[in-house]
């Protein structure tokens, strides 16, 4: 692995100004101090004598930092971006409010927090009003561009403020409508094909349990959540089904975009390795962790050193928020992932024909509970306007769509809704936390669906499944939406004891790409992505490829799984095995390029073209054979099934349907109607003839244009970019990496969190220093030292500053 680095230059980002902080905290006159170190990539490492001024000073550094971005959070997840950004943004602003708590609920959330939570909370909030403060008074200098520009006045922060953020930016990555498509799509099947034939497809496409779907864990400490009665079988079949759907999955694809065009991520992933002692060529514990948000400028998390009595950690999190999610202590290191756990089910209520305002719940009429929001909007010509939105709420949730022609509303159920603050805390309590007992404890306070992963200087490791997973009743199809006349309701939740974990475990290693936790684990209507074609599989495969392993092995693997074409783990070696049994030499350039091609999208010689002509073939290939496989036995509901059968997880079904499968698990339909080596090669004849058409016969020069990416086509809110024009090749990665050895000595590691720490942009439209100073590095895959110690961040320091804060 290289180490990047680079001379100290002299840098001052801002001027630390004595002044009085916001009411939360002024009922005295007594004064703390906080020492703000910046290294020479702008990473702040602040020194405190007590935790209340050292997160005070946390979001004091992260506002003179991230500003602009905290504030396009904080709209994004409080509902009032339209009032700044335009009109179309205001269906993302009524959802959130819709799906989200007021004020009043959110504040009471907090009085029942623990104290140290609210302490946090609040002086982390008023850190971040210190800096809004400040910025009044000299906007010019201390406002990013991006303020002068949208005519956007900040606003000081409160406690409120910072756990709306947790609450809605996590539930938004927890939050799952498939059921509702599912059940559009077995609609379709019924109307096409008859129930029965209907069914076996269905069950094909969303089967409920793979058994050789690669799991993180043996099954120790994991229990079955799902339990079926065939035999008394709920009613799951709604009228109206189909045009709900679609109804839902446009408002969904529309949340989507505009979510995406304000830079909050919700296309998250990650992966992580954990190394113990045993597999380890030094005897350390090693932890590597890439989380996959959206490459954004700035990015999503922030990076951060924090140094108080009781607490020494260096790591990252997600903005706007004072937790580190991804770091490391004196003793340990930890990473998570999200863990696609099933947490959120769809009730189908039926509602009064006489008045569509009341549902029926345990033989009687309810009135639906009735909210009035009023939203403010910038119309196309600049000016603001109002408008109100009635939203409802039965007992199971928010109505998300009422369908009075058929006398059904669709009502949203999380099973952490509620205890948002308990997870807020227990986030928070973990980077307290001083051994594996503890952290586990922590673990099972955390109601939403994640991996979390520990690694100590010991060297033990851990890997800890989180989440409030709901006791479903064994009547009901977890698959598709649930009855809500109250006879189907849940009956309790998994105790957290009982959720999947190990310390130690016999492997010696622990690996996930969001694959599931244990094999007897699954999660109801997201089944499908956890199959036997999983892409968590490069990381298995190239582990136990090793017997001993060091940091530049795991680097090398992740390396490795970033530009693979995860299609080729299965699929490739079928189509060779095709090519040889026909001996044609017509093929004879195909298979060769196929051959040498080491199934990674890789761009050496950075001519902007793929390295190998094998890319092309395959990349040419392969939808075709979906197609071909899938097309024309699907009929009208191909098109919602594609991304389905065929998603970035993996393709399982179609391992199976091709009888390439290792695992019990058969097809109930017959989808292949030929021999699948004429499948297989019917698609690479057609392909071949694109192929030709677009490049000639010379096989050689079918060389593809490299993919490529930016942090990213448009900065924070789609305007036109101000990050980086710096294109990099494509990588399915980690937008941050992280690699720790926990030597007995303490941690030893490196990291890159690009595009750069600090995302502010001068007036004049003069980037910062640290904009986008580690895209380099991120592209090159080279890193940066965690620095740990004060003497490691004094040897790369470019910048003290003392903060002084009235009390």
């Amino acid at each position: 692995m290289k180490m990047h680095k680079k001379g100290l230059t002299l840098f001052l980002t801002f001027v630390l100004l004595l002044a009085s902080i916001t009411p939360v905290l002024a009922d005295s006159q007594k004064k703390g101090t906080a020492k703000i170190v910046r290294d020479n990539y702008g990473v702040p490492h602040i020194y405190a004598n007590n935790n209340e001024d050292l997160y005070f000073t946390y979001g004091y550094v992260m506002a003179v930092d991230r500003l602009f971005q905290l504030e396009t959070f904080r709209r994004g997840n409080n509902g009032t971006v339209a009032e700044v950004f335009g009109e179309k943004f205001l269906a993302r602003d009524q959802q959130m409010r819709r799906d989200g708590y007021t004020d009043q609920e959110v504040q009471k959330m907090i009085t029942k927090m623990d104290g140290f939570s609210k302490k946090v909370i609040r002086n982390f909030a008023a850190g971040i009003s210190l800096y809004v403060e400040e910025a009044f008074k000299d906007p010019d200098e201390k406002l990013s561009k991006e303020f002068h520009d949208y005519k956007v006045t900040p606003k000081a922060w409160t406690e409120v403020d910072v756990l709306r953020l947790f609450m809605s930016s996590m539930g938004v990555f927890m939050d799952s409508e498939q059921e509702i498509q599912n059940a559009k799509i077995l609609a379709q099947l019924e109307k096409q094909y008859g129930p029965e034939a209907a069914k076996k497809m269905f069950d094909d496409i969303f089967w409920e349990n793979d058994p050789a779907s690669p799991s993180t864990l043996t099954d120790e400490g994991a229990v079955n959540h799902v339990k079926k009665d065939t035999k008394k079988a709920a009613n799951q079949q709604f009228p109206g089904i189909e045009r709900a759907s679609e109804t839902v999955t446009e408002k969904r694809n529309d949340f989507v975009a505009a979510s995406e065009e304000l830079g909050l991520p919700l296309k998250i992933g990650s992966n992580a390795v954990v190394i113990g002692p045993e597999k380890s060529a030094t005897g350390n514990a090693l932890l590597m962790g890439g989380p996959q948000y959206n490459f954004s400028a700035p990015g999503s998390v922030y990076e951060v050193g924090l140094h108080a009595p009781g607490i020494d950690i260096e790591g990252s999190g997600l903005i706007g928020l004072p937790i580190i999610m991804f770091g490391t202590k004196e003793y340990y290191a930890f990473t998570s992932t999200y863990g696609v756990g099933n947490l959120v089910d769809i009730f189908v209520e039926t509602l009064n024909p006489e008045n569509p305002y009341q549902y029926l719940y345990k033989g009687k009429w309810l009135d639906m509970e009735k909210r009035v929001e009023t939203f403010t909007y910038k119309d196309n010509n600049g000016e603001l306007k109002e408008v109100t939105k009635e939203f409802y709420s039965t007992v199971h949730g928010p109505v998300t769509l009422l369908d009075r022609e058929n006398n059904t509303a669709y009502s949203k159920s999380w099973s952490f809704r509620g205890t948002e603050a308990q997870s807020w805390s227990a986030y928070l309590e973990s980077n307290w936390a001083d051994t594996i007992k503890e952290f586990h404890k922590e673990a099972q306070e955390m109601t939403m669906s994640i991996n979390w992963y520990y690694a100590d200087k010991e060297g033990n490791i851990g890997h800890f499944y989180t989440g409030k997973y709901p006791i479903r009743d064994e009547r009901v199809d977890v698959r598709l939406p649930t009855p809500g006349t109250g006879e189907y309701e849940w009956k309790g939740f998994i105790n957290p004891k009982d959720h999947p974990y190990a310390i130690n475990p016999k492997t010696g290693y622990i690996v996930n790409w969001n694959n599931r936790p244990a094999s007897n684990w699954t999660n109801g209507e997201l089944s499908f992505m956890w199959g036997e074609d999983h892409r968590v599989q490069q990381f298995i495969d190239l582990v136990n490829a090793k017997d001993k392993l060091t940091v530049d092995d795991i680097d090398d693997i992740n390396y490795h799984a970033s530009y693979v074409n995860l299609r080729t783990k299965w699929f490739k070696p079928m189509l060779m095995e095709a090519l040889e049994k026909t001996n044609d030499p017509r093929y004879q350039e195909v298979y060769e390029a196929l051959q040498d091609w080491n199934n990674l999208n890789e761009d050496n010689n950075k001519d902007g073209m793929y390295d190998s002509p094998g890319l092309t073939i395959f990349e040419a290939w392969w939808p075709i054979v979906v197609d071909n496989l899938y097309k024309a036995q699907l009929g009208d509901a191909y098109p919602s099934l594609k991304g389905i059968i065929d998603h970035r997880y993996g393709s399982s079904l179609t391992l199976r349907a091709l009888g390439g499968s290792n695992g019990p698990l058969k097809t109930n339909y017959q989808w292949l109607n030929e021999d699948t080596d004429r499948l297989l090669l019917t698609a690479l004849d057609q392909a071949l003839e694109k192929l030709e058409e677009e490049h000639g016969t010379d096989v050689s020069t079918w060389l593809k244009t490299a993919r490529m990416m930016v942090f990213t086509n448009t900065s924070l809110v789609g305007l036109p970019q101000y990050g980086s024009e710096t294109k990099f090749l494509e990588a399915n990665r980690g937008s941050e990496n992280h690699y720790i050895e926990l030597t007995k000595n303490g941690p030893n590691g490196v990291n890159v969190n690009p595009p750069g720490q600090i995302g502010f942009i001068k007036k004049d439209g003069t980037l910062h220093t640290h904009y986008e100073d580690q895209i380099e590095l991120f592209a090159n895959w080279e890193y940066k030292p965690v620095l740990f110690t004060e003497q490691d961040v004094e040897k790369y320091a470019v910048s003290t500053k003392v903060l002084e804060i009235k009390k």
